[in-house]
């Protein structure tokens, strides 16, 4: 589970196979002390997928700044690039979201 902000606004996309698609960047936030005690703040940001039901709800209820939380599953994946450079990617499917700021 995340608790975050989403980072962009959202762009619904069809697949071939009609599945609906919602690409979400969210952010979340952290604290650290420093050398003097002063917090630092952190973002880090995370790539979350929705699909069919789970993007129509995202669609429908959250715009850039929505807080929101994510519960999901963290995929894993490796492709190569157009140069045959290996990337890596990871992102989390969401199976549930809820809207925080409501």
């Amino acid at each position: 589970m995340l608790i975050g902000y989403v980072g962009k606004d959202l762009t619904p996309t069809r697949m071939p196979d009609g599945a609906k698609r919602i690409g979400l960047r969210v952010a979340t936030h952290y604290s650290t002390l420093d050398q003097n005690g002063d917090k630092i703040y952190h973002t880090t940001w995370h790539e979350v997928a929705a699909w069919n039901g789970v993007a129509e709800y995202a669609e429908k209820n959250f715009l850039k700044g929505s807080k929101i939380m994510v519960e999901g599953s963290i995929e894993y994946r490796t492709y190569p690039d157009k140069t045959g450079h290996i990337r890596y990617f990871t992102q989390i499917r969401a199976h549930g979201l809820m809207n925080l700021d409501r």
